[in-house]
């Protein structure tokens, strides 16, 4: 497996882990899904959402 990691603003963190703890998901699982749509999405003729200055690390482990 790979690592992906990203920095947010307080506001954002606080509002993505209240959305985790309603659906009883941890942000682990919450952004596997998100990564695994946005990259089905990019194979399918739908268009790819557009993300303004998008910062990915990937850590090999």
């Amino acid at each position: 497996m790979k690592v992906v990691g990203t920095k947010l603003d307080d506001s954002d963190f606080e509002r993505f882990q209240k959305f985790c703890n309603d659906e009883g998901l941890s942000k682990s699982e919450i952004m596997r899904e998100l990564i695994r749509q946005y990259c089905d999405a990019c194979e399918e003729t739908e268009p790819v959402p557009e993300f303004k200055n998008p910062t990915v690390t990937i850590v090999d482990s």
